[in-house]
């Protein structure tokens, strides 16, 4: 016969000493919310109208043409030179300029 030794349960604190953990940081919520809540029929507005816009970046560049596209944290543009659609984050934007 075999005997089989008996294991001991892991044991493990049911609580830590100290002050409790801090909570994890919550998901920036959209600057949309946080303002006048504008944005959206704005941009919606720029779609419709096929209004030629210029875009100016946080790196101080700027895109000419048409907002083609939009949602809560990027929107598309279409070049006026005609190239290909390019797609920007709202972050990485500091103002969008009717012409």
């Amino acid at each position: 016969m075999h005997y089989f030794k008996r294991r001991r349960p892991h044991h493990r604190p049911h609580h830590r000493q100290g002050p409790p953990p801090e909570p994890l940081p919550q998901p920036d919520v959209a600057e949309e919310q946080q303002g006048t809540g504008s944005e959206a029929p704005y941009m919606k507005s720029l779609v419709d109208s096929r209004a030629t816009v210029t875009v100016v970046l946080t790196t101080g560049e700027e895109l000419r043409g048409r907002i083609r596209y939009y949602d809560r944290d990027c929107f598309s543009v279409g070049p006026a030179d005609g190239g290909p659609k390019i797609f920007l984050r709202k972050s990485s934007v500091v103002c969008i300029r009717e012409e």
